[in-house]
């Protein structure tokens, strides 16, 4: 065995298959010939035999009662009856022919009821079925002049309660004249499921084997078995409506179910018997099996317990040493494994080790330059953050414009006191308080802000706010839409004499985010200058110095201080089309770090 535990893992499983293969093989070549012959014996021949029994009986009965209904839809006097409107006349063939089919019915044992009802709402009937089936009358499935079967149907308590059989034929008018061949009425037979199987007994031939006659609704028409006639068939895994034999699962049980179709009452024949019934016969062989099973086992235990404990003993000292890894102790990161046995684990066991100085290597040199880079960047970082938050101190101007508010209420000057109060909100807003504020505050300094501009423009353009309360309520950055209303004020509105207006839209996303729009009807930016903007946006966020010559800084400001914020997943979006307006959209994330 020494030379099995040198042999590759591939090697020894392939060895363990081939042995099982060949085994099995031999059992299950064995248990199918010997099998195969013996069901088909005991089984398909009796089912053959059962079912071509019960098919005839079916189609002869079957037969006679189509030939019956075929007499009674082209009986003279039956077809006079409908069509006559006298009622006295009518009353006295009434008589005549109640007779008449209670002579035919006498024909044939089994037929309960016949029923003939006119289109006319005349009518005759033997037992009392008329108006159970008025309904039926004009959902017949086939208004053609052949008999048909039309399902099995109860009648409450006619017929002692019992389900029956229904047949239905249309009767066409036979005679010259003006109705020849038109439909006057309909022919029903009602008939015990008896009938249609004649005196036939079924003793199966194997025990536990049952017969069922099922219509097309799989409603049971005749069994040997304890479902009456009426019966619902138990559903099955799968629908046995074709021919053939199959093992189906029915009733937590496997049964062999051989069916045949009866094109006559458009159902089926169904033959079940229990699997293990079949297989009854057949312990002798299941003990031979049995017997060679185990000495083959026997056979197989010994290689297989050694293959076994040599792959499994190296790869559970591997799973363990790999599990104690996991457990991210730096003392037990530096142990190594040692593993005796089949090439590959000697082979893995080394790659590992290796792979572990590696590692160590490795992972010290990483912690050195990421702490390295992670200084050098978060300082980048702050001072990045800090220069574009960096604002003149607007302590003076506030005190100033203030003054000027005041000397303009004393002097009557309602747009300077407007401008000044405005712009000193504007200011007061940008020096007090903390660097994030909701959106509702932002949007009442830009509101300030475009006050301004509505009296230097001479309201050349109006201001619509859409901004929903879950978007009012969300942290931004302080100034940050100021630069995007400026742009659109300037770049949108003052080149033209047209009166314009600008949109602020506001809404919280399904993802957690806030989108902000600014939209205006102006003069649009060309597709050149566009596709520049957007190529600045998408850069990586860089110092606002690089920008200095730009006209877009604000924009490129806003966009760096969101990504900066934010993350790179945020910033500014732009769309334009010249001629038509611009519209920005901000989208600000939720907080990532605090404020620097």
């Amino acid at each position: 065995m020494a030379f099995l535990r040198k042999l590759s893992i591939r090697s020894q499983l392939l060895i363990l298959a081939g042995s099982t293969i060949i085994v099995i093989l031999v059992i299950v070549l064995h248990t199918y010939t010997m099998m195969s012959g013996m069901i088909t014996r005991s089984h398909e021949e009796y089912v053959r035999q059962t079912v071509t029994e019960m098919k005839k009986n079916v189609a002869s009965n079957r037969d006679v009662i189509y030939r019956l209904m075929q007499d009674i839809s082209y009986n003279p006097d039956i077809q006079d009856y409908l069509v006559e409107k006298d009622n006295l006349v009518r009353y006295d063939k009434f008589t005549k022919l109640t007779k008449y089919l209670s002579g035919q019915k006498d024909l044939k044992e089994g037929i309960q009821d016949i029923i003939i009802s006119g289109n006319n709402d005349t009518w005759i009937d033997l037992a009392g079925g008329n108006r159970y089936l008025v309904p039926l009358r004009d959902q017949l499935s086939d208004q053609s002049l052949n008999a048909n079967y039309e399902g099995m149907r109860k009648f409450e308590n006619l017929y002692g309660g019992a389900d029956m059989l229904v047949f239905a034929t249309s009767i066409a008018y036979s005679r010259p004249g003006e109705l020849f061949n038109r439909n006057i009425g309909t022919a029903f037979f009602i008939v015990d499921p008896t009938a249609l199987m004649g005196e036939q007994e079924y003793s199966p031939k194997q025990a536990g084997t049952q017969i069922y006659l099922l219509d097309r609704d799989r409603k049971v028409v005749a069994s040997n078995s304890s479902l009456s006639a009426g019966s619902e068939f138990p559903a099955m895994e799968e629908n046995p409506s074709g021919g053939g034999n199959r093992i189906l699962k029915w009733k937590n049980q496997s049964y062999v179910v051989e069916s045949e179709a009866l094109p006559e009452i458009g159902g089926t024949v169904l033959s079940m018997v229990p699997e293990n019934e079949l297989l009854r016969d057949l312990l002798d062989i299941r003990r031979q099996e049995l017997i060679i099973l185990g000495i083959a086992l026997l056979m197989l235990a010994i290689p297989f317990m050694f293959i076994v404990n040599n792959i499994l003993r190296p790869l559970k000292k591997l799973i363990f040493f790999i599990t104690t890894l996991r457990r991210g102790d730096p003392l037990k990161l530096k142990k190594r494994i040692s593993l005796q046995g089949y090439m590959e684990i000697s082979i893995v066991a080394t790659e590992l080790n290796s792979m572990l100085d590696e590692i160590d290597h490795l992972t010290q040199s990483l912690l050195e330059t990421n702490t390295r880079l992670y200084s050098t960047e978060l300082e980048k970082k702050k001072s990045e953050l800090a220069f574009l938050r960096s604002q003149i101190n607007p302590h003076f101007l506030y005190n100033t414009l203030e003054a000027i508010t005041g000397i303009a209420v004393v002097e009557g000057q309602h747009k300077i006191k407007t401008m000044t109060r405005s712009l000193s909100s504007i200011f007061r807003y940008s020096i007090k308080g903390s660097s994030e504020v909701p959106l509702g505050e932002e949007i009442r300094m830009v509101d300030s802000y475009i006050r301004i501009q509505q009296i230097r423009f001479e309201g050349r353009f109006d201001v619509h706010y859409e901004l929903t309360d879950e978007a009012m309520a969300f942290r931004v950055p302080k100034m940050i839409l100021q630069p995007i209303a400026e742009n659109a004020i300037y770049h949108g509105f003052e080149p033209t004499l047209k009166k314009g207006r600008l949109w602020i839209r506001g809404a919280v996303s399904g993802e957690g985010q806030l989108i902000v729009q600014v939209e205006d009807d102006g003069i649009g930016i060309e597709p050149e200058r566009l596709e520049e903007l957007r190529l600045m946006l998408s850069a990586s966020s860089s110092g606002p110095e690089e920008h200095a010559e730009s006209k877009s800084i604000g924009l490129v400001n806003v966009n760096n201080r969101i990504r900066l914020m934010f993350g790179g997943d945020c910033g500014v979006r732009i769309d334009s089309e010249a001629g038509f307006g611009t519209r920005v959209e901000l989208i600000i994330g939720e907080r990532r770090a605090p404020d620097a």
